[in-house]
């Protein structure tokens, strides 16, 4: 054996996982890698045509390193931290720490937070009805800023004034809304939903049939292994490889 060729996933975990095996096995041996973006018979040959080089791919293994070590030395260290402090006064109160959770948790109590101190205010609206070219056309008009203008400095204005002035917007508005007269587009002009993502996937199929994330992927994964109907699910992106044009092109003759 004169090389070794890493052919994981590509990406962080896949170049992490070849590098913790190499280690484990004392392998000293020059390394290929094999990137493959899609798993068509022709990106598979390609991808062997052109092997990239170790040196090509340490930096991917250092980031992937460092994130792993990262997840264990924050989680460890940063759990037994809290979870002493907040146990201080007796008992035992597991508190977790995470390079992801933590963060992520912060951001949710940020936002309930500013849920709970807000302080609603009152607004105007303008609702009316128009007959344009024998149609009925109901239009919304609000006055840009009106919430955040100061209630004494409107207050302040001289009642001609103000009616003057808010009946002329009404009617510039009304001339803008006539001129526009925007239609929703038809169904044949709307573009078509991206492909599914595991995420929006699950999401999905949540809310249409109950499953559980869990569940979601197992189906998929079944569909992927032994079906062969879909595509590898455990993936972030919602469109094909541009290699996969002829694999995925619909024959008509069927």
């Amino acid at each position: 054996m004169s090389e070794l060729i890493n052919a994981c996933d590509a990406g962080r975990e896949g170049e992490l996982i070849f590098r913790l095996i190499q280690q484990h096995a004392k392998a000293k041996h020059p390394v290929k890698r094999l990137w493959l973006q899609s798993m068509t018979p022709a990106a598979i040959r390609d991808g062997f045509e052109h092997l990239r080089s170790d040196k090509q791919m340490l930096p991917l293994a250092d980031a992937a390193r460092c994130r792993s070590e990262a997840d264990w030395l924050v989680g460890i260290n940063g759990t037994r931290a809290m979870t002493a402090f907040n146990s201080r006064d007796g008992g035992f109160f597991l508190t977790t720490v995470g390079r992801v959770q933590t963060p992520t948790l912060s951001i949710m109590v940020e936002r309930e937070e500013q849920i709970r101190k807000h302080v609603s205010r009152d607004y105007w609206e303008v609702r009316a009805t128009f007959a344009v070219q024998r149609r009925r056309v109901r239009r919304q008009v609000v006055r840009p800023g009106v919430e955040e203008e100061p209630r004494r400095r409107r207050a302040a204005l001289g009642p001609a004034l103000e009616r003057g002035r808010r009946a002329g917007h009404r009617r510039s508005r009304c001339r803008a809304s006539r001129r526009r007269s925007p239609r929703r587009p038809s169904r044949a002009r709307r573009r078509r939903p991206l492909l599914y993502d595991l995420t929006s996937l699950q999401r999905e199929a949540n809310s249409r049939f109950g499953f559980s994330a869990r569940t979601t992927l197992s189906i998929a994964q079944a569909l992927y292994e032994k079906h062969k109907v879909l595509t590898y699910p455990r993936t972030d992106s919602r469109a094909l490889p541009e290699d996969y044009v002829a694999v995925a092109k619909y024959d008509d003759s069927r």
